[in-house]
C-alpha cells in the first residue's frame, strides 16, 4: 500500500467513525478518532485536518462533524462495506464472522461504477446480512428504528433483525451460539447476573449482559411465532427420522444453493443412519439418497421429528 494509499483509507476510516458518532448521537473528537483508527492523537489530529482541507469535516463546538460533502462521502463508504457484506454472505461461502474483516479491505478499493454494479448484480438491497441499511446510490439512508434485547420484555417473542458485527470477536462468539438476523426467539427470560436466556430454532441460548445491546429485535409478524417441535437437525440423534421445514435464515449464499439442490425443502423426509467415527459428517437417507452433511450444514437445516419426538 502506497503513501497516498495509506492516508485515503485513513480519511476514510476517519469518515466512517464521524457517521457513527452522528448516528449515535456522540461527539466525535481527536481521542474518539485515534481510539477507533488505532491511531497516536497526533495522526489523528492530521487525519481530522486532512478531512477539513477538503471540505469534508469541520469543528463544531468541542468536537467534529461531517460537511454535506463529507456525510455524502462517508455514506459511499459504508455502501461499499454493505454491499460488499451482502456479496460475501449470498455468493460465497466465506463464513459470517470473516464478513467484516473482508468488507473493510474491499471498501477502500472499489469504484463508484463497481459499486453501482455490484448493487445491480444483487438487485439492489436494502439490507445488508447484519440487518444494517444499505445506503442508496443517492445517498439515502433509511432510518433504523431498533430495540434492543435489554429493552426488550421478557415473555414477548422476538425476530432478530440486526446484530452488531463490532467488536469481531463478540460478533464471531454470538454467530458460534447460534444467533443470527432472521431467527425469531421465544422463552426470553433475564437471568440473575444481568444476561438473558431465550430460545430459537430448538435451542436454548444464554446471552451474557454485554451481548444485550448488540441484538436488536423486533415483534414477531402473524404466522411467524416458532413452534416449540421444530429442532436443528444437528441436534438430532443418529436414527431418527424427521421432515423438513425450511432452511435457517442464516443459510445464505452457495451453502443455501448446494443444500436445496440436494432436496432439502419443507415436506422432505430424511433419516440419519450412521455417523463417523468423530460424530461428523453423518450420513443421512433422502430421496432415495444416501448423502453426507457436516456439523455446520445440518446445523442449518430445520426439521420436525417424525411423530413430534425429540
Amino acid at each position: 500500500m502506497t503513501t497516498n494509499e495509506r492516508a485515503r483509507k485513513r480519511e476514510e476510516d476517519g469518515l466512517k467513525h464521524l457517521l457513527d458518532c452522528e448516528e449515535g448521537t456522540v461527539v466525535a473528537s481527536i481521542d474518539s478518532v485515534a481510539g477507533a483508527l488505532g491511531l497516536k492523537r497526533p495522526r489523528a489530529t492530521d487525519v481530522l485536518a486532512g478531512l477539513a482541507s477538503k471540505g469534508l469535516a469541520k469543528p463544531r463546538g468541542d468536537g467534529w462533524a461531517l460537511t454535506a460533502e463529507g456525510r455524502r462521502e462517508a455514506l459511499e463508504v459504508v455502501r461499499k462495506h454493505r454491499l460488499v457484506e451482502t456479496w460475501l454472505a449470498r455468493k460465497t461461502s466465506v463464513p459470517a464472522e470473516a464478513w467484516h474483516r473482508a468488507a473493510h479491505v474491499a471498501e477502500h478499493q472499489l469504484g463508484t461504477i463497481e459499486t453501482d454494479e455490484l448493487a445491480n448484480r444483487l438487485g439492489n438491497p436494502r439490507f445488508d446480512p447484519h440487518g444494517d441499511p444499505i445506503p442508496t446510490r443517492e445517498g439515502e439512508l433509511p432510518p433504523a428504528r431498533r430495540i434492543s434485547l435489554a429493552e426488550w420484555p421478557e415473555g414477548r417473542d422476538a425476530l432478530i433483525e440486526h446484530m452488531e458485527d463490532e467488536p469481531e470477536t463478540v460478533f464471531r462468539d454470538m454467530v458460534r451460539a447460534g444467533l443470527h438476523p432472521g431467527m425469531v426467539v421465544s422463552g426470553i427470560a433475564r437471568l440473575t447476573d444481568g444476561g438473558m436466556e431465550l430460545t430459537g430454532e430448538g435451542r436454548t441460548v444464554k446471552l451474557p449482559p454485554a451481548w444485550l445491546g448488540m441484538v436488536h429485535v423486533t415483534e414477531v409478524d402473524v404466522g411467524e411465532q416458532p413452534d416449540s417441535e421444530v429442532k436443528r437437525l444437528s441436534d438430532l440423534p443418529v436414527g431418527s427420522v424427521s421432515v423438513v421445514q425450511g432452511l435457517s435464515p442464516a443459510c445464505v449464499g452457495a451453502e443455501r444453493t448446494r443444500l436445496l439442490d440436494l432436496g432439502l425443502v419443507p415436506g422432505t423426509e430424511m433419516r440419519c443412519e450412521f455417523t463417523s467415527p468423530f460424530q461428523w459428517p453423518r450420513a443421512y437417507f433422502i430421496r432415495g439418497t444416501m448423502i453426507a452433511l457436516r456439523h455446520e450444514q445440518a446445523g442449518r437445516i430445520l426439521v420436525k421429528p417424525k411423530g413430534g419426538a425429540a
